[in-house]
């Protein structure tokens, strides 16, 4: 089953309009400096949730929740993801996807067997400054693909960019909102920098 790496009963306001649960899988194939989880990013450790444990509570929250968030890390990483997909979909929640874009394949086969009701993807930079804000190399095409996938998959969606001042100008922002297809909604977030992976991003 996936690594889990931590587990949030309830929110309102990781998943728009729903009442939510939150599970962040571990591991990630980026490493943003501005990262806020930067705990989730190794692939394993001695205080990772059980697969199964987490869907018991889902299973005796589902009369008081509308969904649950599937975040990270980056979940298109685990090789188990669309079984675990599943069992939420048997408790009848809907499922939000938060996911870096960098796995097109696996958001497809998501979509084809229709496991997903909502899907946020993360937009780092302009195409050409990506490694810069993901912290290694990264395949641009992959990222594109799946932003095509998504804004063409027919589901509520949205684009998203941590506006980290220090690495992210206003130039970049604009490049980064024609680089999106219209009519795809898209937001800029806050940057946290207290837990930051990158310390020098960090407030003394």
């Amino acid at each position: 089953m996936v690594r889990i790496g931590g587990f949030l009963p309830l929110s309102l306001c990781d998943y728009p309009e729903r009442v939510a649960a939150v599970v962040f899988t571990r591991g990630c194939n980026f490493r943003c400096p501005f990262c806020h989880n930067g705990h989730l990013l190794t692939n394993e450790a001695a205080d990772d949730l059980f697969a199964d444990d987490v869907l018991a509570r889902l299973s005796e929250l589902a009369v008081r929740l509308q969904g649950v968030v599937i975040t990270g890390g980056e979940p298109t990483l685990q090789p188990r993801l669309a079984d675990f997909l599943g069992r939420i979909r048997e408790l009848g929640l809907a499922i939000k996807l938060d996911t870096n874009g960098s796995r097109p394949d696996v958001l497809a086969a998501l979509l084809e067997a229709r496991l997903l009701d909502f899907i946020a993807m993360d937009i780092k930079a302009p195409w050409e400054r990506y490694p810069v804000l993901a912290g290694t190399a990264c395949d641009v095409a992959a990222l594109q693909r799946s932003v095509a996938l998504i804004a063409g998959s027919g589901l509520p969606h949205q684009f998203r960019t941590t506006r980290v001042e220090p690495l992210l100008s206003q130039a970049d922002c604009e490049a980064i909102r024609r680089q999106l297809p219209a009519g795809s909604p898209h937001v800029f977030q806050t940057f946290r920098p207290e837990n930051a992976l990158d310390p020098r991003l960090r407030k003394d």
